[in-house]
């Protein structure tokens, strides 16, 4: 008995070939039979759906096939990629259960692949030592009792310079190196639950030896912007570094009356406003391909602060929200890891 023949797949009909079957039907009013005794290399079933089918292809070319419907919903996705925002150090399997494993890990590989969203090796992390540690543990123990409310009241601030990638990368993050752009002598922000300051660009008042940002700079900078922001109830958050402690700081939050919150030191993962960095980056990033080779000159600088400010107030107001909303789990992640590094 002869082996089966295999069935070979049949070629599709070149466009002019389409042309010629639909015109010999529209136009000489040929019917398939016809057609296919003038042409009996091609099935009489092609002939058939060659001509139902005319109206769907462009150009006598067929339409790209859509395949199977997505596992991953529009809601999905966009869980997946705040996921990563709010989570820098968040695992794909972590993602995968966040989504109810209803795909697999190479799916969910292959969706961030597609918007050019992948995991970077990130720079070391501030070290942390036993006494900084029992700063944050205590730290972590005070608030933990704080409401949803009350972590709104809080006004999170910090500097971020902005640079051009450089420095030695340890763990995986999903914030890309390439984010950062060009140096400069730093911005400075402020966000609570519903509100934002501007982003002020902070520059070096030529007192400070090594030509950095210097105490009175700082309080030019707070007399300008605390007033408009904080009101009777809230909290002013800012973090240890000396300019932040020097005389005249600590006077001046005394005369605006403020509520200062004590801060444990080498704790970025604590304040929400690393993550906002973050989401500037990655729109200037994206939005501004050209400042990546851009020439070091006074031009490409004004450009990058424009690309900042722009970048800073097109966040949108729910990721602040969203931001506010994770304090309670950041804490109770610092009293679990007994006041050492977190997934934040």
């Amino acid at each position: 008995m002869p082996p089966p023949q295999r069935r070979t797949a049949r070629r599709e009909l070149d466009p002019c070939m389409r042309a010629r079957i639909c015109e010999l039907h529209t136009e000489a009013h040929w019917g398939y039979k016809r057609i296919h005794r003038a042409h009996p290399e091609i099935p009489i079933s092609t002939i058939r759906n060659t001509i139902k089918k005319e109206q769907e292809r462009i150009n006598q070319r067929s339409m790209p096939r859509t395949g199977p419907p997505e596992k991953l919903t529009d809601e999905d996705k966009q869980k997946l990629i705040e996921l990563t925002i709010q989570y820098p150090h968040i695992k794909y399997m972590e993602l995968r259960n966040a989504i109810d494993n209803k795909v697999t890990i190479r799916t969910i590989q292959g969706m961030f692949q597609k918007i050019h969203k992948r995991k970077w090796k990130q720079r070391k992390r501030p070290e942390i030592l036993p006494l900084n540690a029992q700063k944050r543990l205590a730290w972590a123990l005070r608030y933990e009792a704080y409401t949803p409310r009350e972590w709104q009241r809080i006004l999170w601030s910090d500097e971020c310079t902005v640079e051009r990638g450089k420095g030695g990368q340890l763990i995986w993050t999903w914030h890309s190196l390439s984010e950062q752009l060009m140096e400069h002598d730093m911005f400075w922000g402020g966000f609570k639950f519903d509100e934002r300051s501007p982003l002020v660009p902070l520059t070096p008042d030529g007192s400070s030896a090594g030509g950095g940002i210097t105490a009175t700079v700082i309080k030019q900078l707070y007399m300008e912007q605390l007033p408009g922001l904080l009101r009777e109830g809230d909290i002013f958050m800012q973090d240890n570094a000396p300019v932040h402690r020097a005389h005249i700081i600590r006077n001046l939050l005394r005369e605006l009356g403020l509520d200062l919150m004590e801060w444990p030191p080498y704790s970025p993962d604590l304040n929400p406003i690393e993550n906002i960095w973050a989401i500037m980056k990655t729109i200037i990033h994206n939005d501004h391909p050209e400042l990546q080779n851009a020439p070091d000159n006074e031009q490409t600088l004004l450009a990058l602060i424009q690309a900042a400010k722009e970048a800073w107030g097109s966040i949108e107001a729910r990721v602040l929200k969203n931001l506010s909303n994770t304090m309670p789990n950041r804490v109770r992640a610092v009293i679990e890891a007994d006041g050492w590094y977190t997934k934040y």
